[in-house]
């Protein structure tokens, strides 16, 4: 298995990818995602993606920049398996070499199977306050 920062020659697997909201990914969008300074993505490889997350390098007003990691998704029939958990230790790694302070994502409780992952991978969720509001 590979963990890698995903590049533009990724593209054509990323559209084969399929997640667990049988996303269908658009080499064209892909690829404009990729263009963008901020955005990353990053996958596991077996041949095929096995995993795929993005997320984005947030600056901050002092200086210092964060990660946020805004999903991660299995392939299903890999998950459960150490994938995922792997991903997530892998750009854990990746963004303290980018500089980035700390890395976040947000999810629900209701999630268990993602709340496990994020503690196996080394997250912790510090408080039992915390809220999420989105504005569509």
């Amino acid at each position: 298995m590979e963990y890698r920062l995903a590049t533009p020659e990724d593209a054509g697997l990323l559209c084969r990818f399929v997640d667990d909201q049988c996303t269908a990914y658009q080499e064209k969008d892909i690829l404009s995602f990729l263009k963008q300074e901020n955005a990353k993505a990053f996958l596991a490889v077996d041949e095929e993606v096995i995993a795929f997350a993005y997320g984005c390098i947030l600056h901050r007003p002092d200086g210092r920049k964060d990660f946020y990691l805004h999903a991660i998704d299995v392939a299903e029939g890999f998950q459960g398996r150490g994938y995922g958990t792997a991903l997530i230790r892998f750009i854990d790694g990746w963004r303290k070499e980018a500089g980035c302070r700390k890395m976040f994502l947000i999810t629900n409780k209701s999630n268990p199977k993602a709340c496990r992952c994020y503690e196996k991978a080394g997250g912790t969720a510090p408080s039992d306050d915390d809220v999420v509001y989105v504005f569509e």
